[in-house]
């Protein structure tokens, strides 16, 4: 096998790997902090929030770092430091039931997150020119099947391994994706030193309401898991039937953002991008909005899944704005705007949770996504401007 076709599928399993690691174990990580907290529950959902949000919210901080360290480190190196310790921060969270401790260990995992970019860049650097948009393109694909399969996987793991054994498979699994990316992986020298491409001057309004539209954006993707348990208690489920559907219903509306996402983007081309974005925005925020007055988990879910099928889309069509013009330190500032968003969505699903009930979650998400919309109209306006010119 030639040797770039043998470092890509050995880089694409572990993104494999880690993506259905690390949805296999979100999905069920609430009932387990519900399960051990010896707190009462208004300050038990503050703990979820706590635990589930602080590893996005520091990988937002770090992940351009891990990037950055490429020319200073090997990027295999790096690559697969990052692959042995979330495999062991799996294994210790299996192992612990102290809240404060899995709060620790949830810094550590954010602390090594973005692991995606070190794997981009080592598919990058031993692509042929001629196949790269070919490789980078199956990456992307590894990284979409395992946010699909981990879901599903991890609520039946949870209910028949039970916890400690869930937490134990999905380290083990990123350790194979360790053996396999020390085996076969070659290794490439650092890469060479680029001057600095980003700075103060770029933060101007336009991308500060790029960055706004994502964030907001990313907390209705990601909020739910965090409640999902009172979601089903509301529904009036019980939590061993909860635990496994828990699973269907996270991959059902993940299913639906990516095949969204491939749709609007497309025909974002014939009607244009800010036009675009305004009305699946406006949609996704009226649907959101809509989910605090659904009555059973079938209606329930199938409001989420068209919501989370329109409002996927904003993000790639945001950065698409700048994609064309600006620099790669303006678009590295718009995606930590996705790491921002997952780690603050649990954070305020959670507390909102605690004080104002479960109705207010979904209605307070909303709002906070229309004063977004309202403050990035400037923004939108001049994107048509520039839509024209990426059609």
């Amino acid at each position: 096998m030639e040797e770039h076709r043998r470092n890509l599928i050995s880089i694409c399993f572990s993104q494999l790997g880690a993506a259905i690691s690390l949805s296999f174990v979100y999905v069920f990580l609430p009932f387990y902090v519900l399960r051990v907290s010896p707190y009462p529950l208004q300050q038990t959902l503050l703990w979820v929030g706590a635990i589930m949000g602080v590893a996005p919210m520091c990988a937002a901080i770090t992940a351009t770092l891990w990037g950055s360290l490429t020319h200073r480190f090997r990027p295999k190196s790096i690559y697969l430091l990052n692959l042995l310790t979330n495999s062991m921060v799996f294994l210790l969270m299996g192992f612990t039931t102290n809240l404060y401790l899995l709060l620790i260990l949830g810094i550590c995992q954010g602390m090594v997150g973005g692991n995606s970019t070190v794997g981009m860049i080592l598919i990058s650097s031993t692509s042929p020119k001629e196949n790269l948009p070919s490789h980078i393109g199956i990456f992307q694909s590894t990284m979409t099947l395992g946010q699909l399969m981990g879901p599903p996987l991890g609520s039946f793991a949870a209910v028949m391994l039970g916890y400690t054994g869930s937490f134990v498979s999905a380290s083990s699994l990123l350790f194979l994706s360790f053996i396999c990316c020390l085996l076969y992986v070659r290794n490439i020298p650092c890469l060479p030193r680029s001057p600095k491409v980003f700075g103060r001057r770029l933060l101007d309004r336009r991308v500060i309401s790029g960055w706004m539209l994502t964030f907001t954006v990313m907390i209705q993707l990601t909020f739910l898991p965090s409640i999902l348990p009172k979601v089903f208690d509301g529904f009036n489920i019980e939590q061993p039937v909860a635990l496994k559907l828990a699973g269907t219903v996270v991959m059902l509306y993940t299913a639906t953002a990516l095949i969204g996402t491939y749709v609007w983007t497309s025909l974002a081309r014939r009607f244009g991008v800010s036009r675009m974005i305004r009305f699946l925005f406006l949609l996704g925020v009226l649907l959101q909005a809509l989910l605090a007055f659904n009555r059973g988990i079938v209606d329930f879910t199938v409001t989420r899944m068209v919501q989370t099928g329109l409002v996927a889309a904003t993000i790639p069509l945001v950065i698409s704005v700048f994609a064309s013009k600006s620099n790669g330190g303006v678009i590295g500032f718009l995606n930590s705007a996705r790491f921002a968003g997952h780690g603050a969505g649990a954070f305020l699903a959670t507390s909102i949770l605690a004080y104002y009930g479960l109705r207010n979650v979904f209605l307070f998400i909303s709002a906070i996504a229309l004063l977004a919309f309202v403050a990035s109209a400037s923004f939108l306006r001049e994107g048509t401007r520039g839509s024209s010119e990426l059609s």
